[in-house]
């Protein structure tokens, strides 16, 4: 299933899909629900999230047969379900841990690779995990662990209001305990608060496809809104971002001197 490099399907997109493709009525205040797309649905089967005229011209261009449109989420396997977006290639799901192939199937020799890097990671998660419950208990803030292929990968901290202060708290406690040398890092955005692996990821996810079943690519693109999205972004060609995202509202508080 490796993309020929003759082939005329070669470019292929890796994209983020939440607040990339498609969001939450909460975050398009003011918008006409009349141009809005529905593109995902709730677990009673009611439409969720949408995408804006913009993100369809966009999700059009991705749809020509020489593009190969690889999502890269966070989302799980249950989660995904619930994406309506026709989706025909390899798909990237719980932020890389899991990879399915266009069968749907996962990949057996991705799976193989993350259990045996997940082993090691058990112990240092299930402490992290139990340094933060007290506080996110103090806080209000839902704990939640998450496991691909039978083993814990991640824990996510929310709030029921997304309420900053809290999810601000509990970001610099895990920070402060989980440093550049640490194999866990942390990751947040307006929603949530999570710990993870540090080197096995949506990037690690997007390197192997890469170097197997699409090393025929002749252009590759990288598509996401967050700052975690950008270490699998950068494993491509080109990288492109919504102008609303955190990524650009990052890239926009820098000061950079020109040079």
């Amino acid at each position: 299933m490796t993309l020929p490099l003759t082939s005329p399907a070669s470019t292929v997109v890796f994209a983020d899909l939440d607040d990339t493709l498609f969001q939450t009525l909460r975050k398009l205040p003011g918008a006409d629900p009349a141009t809005l797309t529905p593109m995902t649905v709730d677990s009673r089967g009611q439409p969720h999230s949408h995408a804006t005229p913009a993100q369809m011209a966009l999700l059009d261009l991705l749809a020509a047969p020489h593009v190969t449109l690889v999502p890269v989420t966070g989302r799980d396997a249950a989660a995904m379900a619930r994406v309506t977006l026709p989706l025909r290639s390899w798909r990237v799901l719980d932020h890389g841990l899991t990879i399915l192939t266009p069968a749907g199937t996962p990949d057996p020799e991705w799976a193989a690779q993350v259990r045996a890097q997940l082993a090691p990671l058990q112990e240092p998660l299930r402490a992290g995990t139990g340094a933060i419950a007290p506080h996110a208990a103090r806080l209000g803030a839902r704990l939640t662990s998450h496991a691909a292929h039978g083993t814990p990968f991640m824990t996510v901290l929310k709030h029921p209001d997304a309420d900053p202060a809290v999810l601000a708290e509990l970001q610099d406690r895990l920070e402060a305990a989980h440093g550049p040398d640490h194999p866990l890092r942390v990751i947040a955005n307006a929603n949530n608060v999570s710990l993870l692996p540090r080197h096995l990821g949506k990037a690690a996810a997007v390197r192997y496809l890469l170097g197997t079943h699409l090393s025929g690519a002749a252009l590759t693109l990288g598509l996401g809104d967050s700052v975690s999205d950008l270490p699998f972004m950068d494993e491509c060609d080109f990288a492109l971002t919504p102008r609303r995202g955190q990524l650009m509202r990052t890239l926009r508080a820098l000061t950079l001197p020109q040079r």
